[in-house]
């Protein structure tokens, strides 16, 4: 009895610590963020026309690039082609060469050569008859020569094909390498500036709407939700949370994951599941936001809720219809919409996030660090939603 009391005091003073300890933010305060994140807009953008400029400058250098390429390609087969030339000259001198040294051979080993010369009759054709001869010898030397010569010749040509080629594979990896830079560096400035932009877009909304609740500048979120709703417990009151669809398979948990080779912090729970499937609302509560978006959560929906006097919220990513529109009162039981594979998605399923504190209230950002984001106030929604281990399936809320 005494161990049972114990655990109900524990409980009961977790539930009175405060959420967060960061200041409730005001339209003034997110007027200021606007402000930042339009900056932050404004040079994502400047980036973007500088990028463009060098993607410009380089794509005359690609083009370059491939004006060279080309020409050295023709000279190769130009090259190509003179030492196949060569290579028939070399080959058609050396028969000759051949023959003519048959000839002196078989002359000079016999007495052919000699009566040749004595056969003179005269001193005039004795000379010439020397003269021949010596002709002979000297055009055979001279073609050897011109033999070596031409080897030679060939031997260059082979080495400044080589070189060409060089050139030409150098060129390629050279212009494979900017177009690998300039694809990323293109596809990070998109992915920057869409991000940027939709941040902006929902930070205007949620500013839009805390005015049209009557929310002064200077007044913080929180306090307006409480003068406005006339209590601090504003959201429908629960016990318990709720699995959000009635089947599923655990297919991914909370915390450090590797997807796609690589490690990184997941903040939700995701559950594997038909396209169709309908999804409800984990504990009774009040639609804060929805959002469609072609990356990230694709069809999302945030939820705030009040159970067991703390205040918490659920969020639904990848779904392929909302079925609720912001301002919505739901309960565990409400379609709040089907789910999907939209955003960046890594197959049909269920991305279930759960936070402390209302988000777009308590604290606005996502990513920022620190206690002033959803990020930072997630845990697994397993601590407080019975679910089966990951890899197995339930067919039950």
């Amino acid at each position: 009895m005494k161990k049972k009391s114990l655990i109900i005091i524990i409980l009961l003073v977790l539930f009175l610590i405060p959420i967060t300890n960061i200041k409730a933010q005001s339209i003034r305060d997110l007027e200021n963020q606007l402000n930042k994140e339009q900056k932050k807009l404004d040079e994502t953008n400047a980036k973007k026309a500088l990028n463009k400029q060098t993607i410009d400058e380089t794509n005359g250098k690609i083009s370059k690039y491939k004006s060279d390429i080309a020409k050295i390609e023709s000279d190769i087969k130009q090259k190509e082609e003179e030492s196949k030339k060569l290579t028939e000259d070399i080959a058609k001198k050396n028969e000759e060469i051949k023959d003519l040294m048959r000839y002196y051979q078989i002359s000079s080993s016999g007495s052919a050569m000699m009566e040749y010369v004595m056969g003179a009759k005269s001193i005039t054709d004795l000379i010439y008859r020397l003269s021949v001869t010596e002709q002979i010898s000297n055009y055979n030397k001279k073609m050897i020569e011109q033999m070596n010569d031409m080897i030679k010749q060939n031997e260059e040509i082979k080495k400044d094909l080589e070189v060409k080629k060089q050139e030409q594979i150098a060129l390629k990896s050279e212009l494979d390498e900017q177009m690998v830079v300039l694809n990323k560096k293109q596809a990070e400035l998109s992915e920057e500036g869409i991000s940027e932009a939709e941040t902006i877009k929902e930070m205007k909304k949620q500013i839009a709407n805390y005015r049209k609740l009557g929310c002064s500048d200077t007044e913080s979120i929180s306090a307006c939700y409480n003068r406005v709703y006339k209590s601090t417990n504003i959201l429908p009151s629960g016990t318990n949370f709720f699995r959000p669809t009635v089947s599923g398979r655990m297919s991914s948990g909370f915390g450090l994951r590797t997807l796609r080779g690589s490690s990184n912090n997941h903040f939700a729970v995701d559950i594997s599941m038909p396209i169709g499937t309908t999804v409800y609302a984990v504990a009774p509560g009040i639609v804060k936001m929805t959002k469609s978006t072609s990356s990230g959560c694709g069809n999302q929906i945030a939820i705030h809720h009040y159970v067991n006097g703390a205040y918490y919220t659920s969020y639904y990513c990848h779904l392929s219809q909302i079925g609720v529109r912001e301002g919505a009162v739901v309960t565990k039981d409400t379609v709040i919409g089907k789910s999907g594979n939209t955003g960046n998605s890594t197959g049909p399923h269920l991305h279930l996030g759960m936070a402390t504190g209302r988000w777009y209230v308590d604290y606005y950002d996502y990513y920022e660090k620190g206690r002033g984001s959803f990020q930072s106030h997630t845990f697994d929604p397993r601590s407080v939603i019975t679910f089966p281990p990951i890899g197995s399936s339930y067919s039950n809320r």
